[in-house]
This record gives structure tokens, C-alpha cells and sequence, in this order.
């Protein structure tokens, strides 16, 4: 309902909003935010950002902002403008769930990103499906050319967490490293150290 209205709008600032509350609570660290396709059809979504970020004084580098692999493959040039002025305005870009759709390695050339989140199941499939490791380690070797980094996510078992780095992935999300918590209790291990450096809005 919300993505075929302006709610979606609303919706989205609030969680900025709430982001850039929350950010202050983990040094050194970056919070996700999602961002829907609808949202990127508009140009408001670049002046919210603008707009939030001078209100609170959190710098845009404190952000990830993740697009699907459906919006991707769906961007205009109108989104894409919107996604290089988000990236302009100092936002990590990220696109999640790569793997799931019909999002090609050509889009890692023409979409203005910074990292790739690999789908769950290319991980979970690493230890026994040779299409599997061999996906992994292209899109691994192609994104280092482009200086893209590579998220194994979903990480829940060391092996998945070795053989994902031997795959050539630099960053790792999943149980192995942490579960959800509330925002005070993941701030505590965040100052213990025993916290990944990216944070989920």
C-alpha cells in the first residue's frame, strides 16, 4: 500500500530520521537504510536526505543506503541521476541480494555503487555446489576491478565465513557474527568490539 502512494515518502524520512538518532549510539559504524524503487522515482528523495542530514549534522557517510537487485535492473536514467546525487551527497551505495534476479556482472559497470551483497543462498551453497563458488569468485574478481567490495551475506557457520573469504569476500554479515538486539544492548557490543561495522536501520 505504501509503495503505490506517497506514504512510502513518509515513511522513508521517518526511518532516516530515526537512523540519524540511532547513528550516535555506534561510533565508527554505518547503518542500512532501504530505499524502494518508488522512492528513487522522485527527486524529493534526494532533497530529504539533504535535508535530514543538515537538521541532525550526521554526515552522509555514516549511511548505506541498499537498493534491490529489481530496482536495478528497472533504473532509469532518471534513477540513476538520483542514485549518483545520493552518492554525491556522501551515501555508501550498496545492492542487496545479488544473485536473486536477472541483475547481470554488466550492471556492476553502469550502476554507481560501492558494494554487492550476495545472496544468502550462494553462501549457504558454497561448501557442495561448484556454480555456486564459481559465481562467487568471478563476481569477486570483477568487483575488485571496479573497486566494489563484496558482501557475503547470511554468514552462519565458520565454514561458510572461510570459504566465503576464500571466495574473494571482504565484508560478512550474519549469526556468525551477531543477532538482531535492541539498539542498547547493540550499542554495548559495539563498544566491546564484538559487532560487524554495518548496522540495519
Amino acid at each position: 500500500i505504501a509503495e503505490r502512494s506517497t506514504l512510502i515518502d513518509m515513511i522513508g524520512e521517518w526511518v532516516f530520521k530515526r537512523a540519524c538518532a540511532d547513528i550516535g549510539y555506534f561510533p565508527r559504524r554505518r547503518i542500512s537504510i532501504n530505499v524502494s524503487g518508488e522512492q528513487l522515482k522522485r527527486d524529493e528523495i534526494v532533497t530529504m536526505c539533504d535535508r535530514v542530514l543538515r537538521e541532525t549534522g550526521r554526515s552522509a557517510s555514516q549511511f548505506i543506503i541498499e537498493i534491490t537487485e529489481t530496482v536495478a535492473t528497472a533504473a532509469t536514467p532518471e534513477v540513476l541521476r538520483r542514485l549518483e546525487a545520493l552518492r554525491g551527497l556522501g551515501f555508501h551505495i550498496a545492492l542487496d541480494d545479488f544473485g536473486t534476479g536477472h541483475c547481470g556482472f554488466n550492471y556492476l559497470k553502469s550502476l554507481p555503487i560501492d558494494s554487492v551483497k550476495i545472496d544468502r543462498s550462494y553462501i549457504r551453497s558454497l561448501a557442495h555446489d561448484q556454480v555456486a563458488q564459481i559465481f562467487v569468485s568471478a563476481l569477486a574478481q570483477i568487483a575488485r576491478i571496479q573497486e566494489i567490495a563484496i558482501v557475503a551475506e547470511g554468514v552462519e557457520t565458520e565454514q561458510e565465513f572461510s570459504l566465503a573469504r576464500t571466495a574473494g569476500c571482504s565484508r560478512f554479515q550474519g549469526y556468525f557474527f551477531g543477532k538482531p538486539a535492541p539498539r542498547d544492548k547493540a550499542s554495548a557490543l559495539c563498544v566491546a568490539g564484538r559487532e560487524p561495522l554495518a548496522l540495519t536501520a
